[in-house]
């Protein structure tokens, strides 16, 4: 052997170990003497690349991959180790065109078709990330990552079932893997399956108490499944851990609305809001309480804020409006009433509510026709019946008012305030009553 090759290549064993204990300058200087010994040693610049790398001088490593890739064009996981470098540059797609020669190289090589996954992943890409994950897990069936990741892009195509079975693999093969135990949670939630969900949630926090993630999506379970007080506590957790977690905030102060403290979650959506002052939600949500608590200037107030952030939050002018009604501005909530329902014209609930507030303004063929229109949208919908009988009956259109209260009993429970008022209206008419 050529005495200066072999110099070169003793250089290189020093400095591996060196890298082995990640003494990265120690060995830089030891493939530095590498390649002044062998100036054409592929293997030299390639290993000189890694450290070079993992001291984040990422461009001086890339000449050093280039280097190797010259003077050895089939180096397979030079091309590999360059892709990774693009990968944390995210260059995503001179990455691939790497990944892809590594393949082209060593069709065999697992990592390759992983991290080309990734990339595409990255590229929104999704079918073609799948089928290089599906590849790597075919080349090597213990690659948890692989598994995890082709799982996380089955749950972005809303295929809730595939990724939760994706998901259970990496958790089998990794079994304190947080990641995937709460990715996997959100998908039994996105399923339904909410006990299922808590369970990997709870797994999640067992492994690492610190989980904000964790914490917060069992809070949504607990609240899912109306046990707010637990939601609470999950919450709380999370404000202990990051007092400034506007997220957890809100949440918090909608577990506080559902449990009818409407005060305290205006106190938590106040507090969110001066985390993120420009989030239509929050101003919605508060606004919303201050309804609840019959504060109708202060819901109008943020309910307008809602609605200058958002142009089409349907909700927040839906909300002005019955809002106006509740404070006999009847002309400003059928102004609302339209613009919700020019937003999402199958909002039947806005039909209705533009409609008895026609009625307030005494304008009953209107009335008439919003509430036929929400029949026309909800035909099983009995209050649109009630609401459309009394219209017909202010315009003494008895005989078309009771058809409409006759369907209204026939879809409503018997015996209820608004039932026996219609029965005794309808037999005092000589008309006869739907039992």
């Amino acid at each position: 052997m050529n005495p200066k090759v072999q110099e070169s290549e003793t250089w290189i064993e020093r400095g591996d170990q060196f890298a082995k204990k990640e003494e990265w300058s120690r060995s830089i200087e030891c493939y530095n003497k590498a390649i002044e010994a062998n100036p054409r040693s592929a293997f030299g610049y390639f290993k000189r690349g890694i450290s070079l790398a993992n001291k984040n001088k990422h461009q001086e490593a890339l000449v050093d991959y280039n280097n190797s890739i010259v003077l050895n064009p089939n180096f397979s996981f030079a091309f590999f180790k360059r892709g990774s470098l693009y990968i944390e540059m995210r260059q995503y797609a001179a990455a691939i065109d790497d990944f892809d020669k590594a393949i082209e190289n060593n069709p065999d090589f697992p990592f390759a078709y992983y991290k080309r996954g990734y990339c595409k992943m990255k590229l929104r890409d999704k079918d073609q990330a799948i089928a290089d994950f599906t590849k790597a897990i075919e080349l090597n069936p213990g690659y948890m990552l692989a598994y995890l990741n082709r799982g996380n892009i089955y749950f972005e195509k809303k295929d809730y079932e595939t990724a939760v079975h994706d998901f259970t693999y990496a958790i089998q093969l990794d079994s304190q893997q947080e990641h995937a135990l709460i990715s996997r949670g959100i998908a039994l939630g996105n399923l339904g399956r909410f006990k299922e969900a808590m369970k990997d949630y709870t797994r999640a926090i067992a492994i690492n108490p610190k989980s904000l993630m964790a914490y917060t999506y069992r809070g949504l379970v607990y609240s899912k499944l109306k046990q707010f007080d637990k939601a609470l506590d999950d919450y709380n957790h999370v404000l202990e851990m990051n007092p400034n977690s506007q997220e957890a905030y809100n949440n918090r102060g909608i577990a506080f609305f559902s449990l009818k403290e409407y005060e305290r979650a205006i106190s938590d959506y106040t507090k969110a809001l001066s985390l993120k002052s420009d989030s239509p939600n929050l101003y919605f949500n508060r606004g919303n309480a201050y309804y609840h608590l019959k504060k109708f200037p202060e819901a109008i107030i943020d309910f307008d804020k809602a609605a200058e952030l958002d142009h089409e939050m349907v909700q927040a002018y839906f909300a002005r409006a019955n809002t106006n009604v509740h404070m006999n501005n009847f002309k400003e909530a059928v102004k609302d009433y339209t613009r919700a329902i020019t937003i999402n014209p199958k909002l039947f609930q806005a039909y209705i509510g533009r409609g008895n507030a026609f009625m307030k303004l005494r304008h009953f063929k209107k009335a008439q026709e919003d509430f036929t229109l929400a029949i026309e949208i909800k035909p099983q919908y009995p209050q649109a019946y009630f609401n459309r009988g009394l219209a017909f009956r202010s315009e003494n259109k008895i005989e078309s008012a009771a058809n409409d209260f006759n369907q209204f009993l026939k879809l409503t429970p018997p015996n209820t305030s608004a039932a026996n008022q219609v029965k005794n209206w309808l037999r005092k008419n000589g008309f006869p009553v739907e039992e």
